[in-house]
């Protein structure tokens, strides 16, 4: 079983606008061409599963602003099912996170996801840091964007200093930074945060970092410690799979990371949420 831990999709209604507005900043800012491996919908995700071979995708909603967490709950909680499992997402400035997290784990989700640069909080902000450590309080993992993102421009969010911060109030065990730890620091991420206790996933770098980085990312973190991750529809995850293969990876560590770190976060959602295997 492949389980992609890492995708996003949007209400049908602004899902053309949403990918749109990406893709515009990442040309004007980066000149990238970006490409979507599927049109950003609930239903898009779910037939382009039946195309990529994934069993389970794990989806990352996003509060962008204070309040939009009852909407973006409600609707990541409705998604569940038929292949998907979504996290939920809250904001640091929001009134009452504290209440926000709660009503979260009520609700049944695993995680939340945040996202410093969309959320233009920095990641040692305390109103952050208090959010990431209310979450783990309650048994959540969080998820978060870690190092530059291609649709921004700096000053990031998440610099490897500021995950520092991070990382050393909360709970390792229970986080997970994105993006083999961070994208485009993976120096830093390589020289300083493998070997720790938290979740890396291999979220959409396959076209921005060296194979040999890549592999000794994961073999000084472990590869117990990773999670496969396309971050699609931003990069198709037959193309996230067949760079962690072409790695020189044993057959447990790929099994390790394409799904059974995976099971043990989810538990019983793998159960609950994965289409009926033929």
């Amino acid at each position: 079983m492949l389980i992609d831990f890492h995708t996003h999709m949007f209400p049908e209604a602004i899902a053309k606008r949403a990918l749109g507005g990406i893709i515009e900043k990442t040309k004007e800012i980066y000149d990238i061409d970006q490409d979507t491996s599927f049109d950003g919908t609930l239903a898009g995700l779910r037939a382009s599963m039946d195309v990529t071979g994934v069993g389970l995708s794990v989806v990352l909603p996003i509060a962008t602003k204070p309040g939009q967490h009852v909407t973006i709950n409600r609707y990541a909680e409705e998604a569940r099912g038929d292949g998907v499992v979504s996290f939920a997402s809250v904001h640091p400035y929001d009134e009452a996170p504290d209440e926000i997290l709660k009503d979260i784990a009520r609700r049944g989700f695993i995680g939340i996801k945040l996202h410093p640069d969309y959320q233009n909080v920095f990641a040692d902000d305390p109103r952050f840091i208090s959010v990431v450590k209310k979450a783990q309080e309650l048994g959540l993992y969080v998820v978060i964007h870690s190092g530059e993102d291609l649709g921004m421009r700096p000053p990031f969010h998440c610099t490897a200093a500021q995950l520092k911060t991070l990382v050393s109030h909360t709970d390792e065990t229970l986080l997970i930074a994105a993006h083999m730890g961070g994208f485009n620091i993976w120096d830093d991420i390589l020289n300083g945060f493998t070997g720790t206790r938290m979740y890396f996933d291999t979220a959409v770098v396959s076209r921005y970092i060296d194979k040999e980085t890549y592999r000794r990312i994961i073999d000084r973190h472990g590869a117990d410690k990773i999670l496969f991750g396309s971050d699609a529809p931003w990069e198709d995850p037959r193309d996230t799979y067949a760079f962690l293969t072409d790695a020189g990876l044993s057959s447990e560590e790929i099994e390790l990371i394409k799904h059974k770190n995976a099971e043990k976060i989810l538990g019983d959602a793998v159960d609950r949420y994965k289409r009926a295997e033929t």
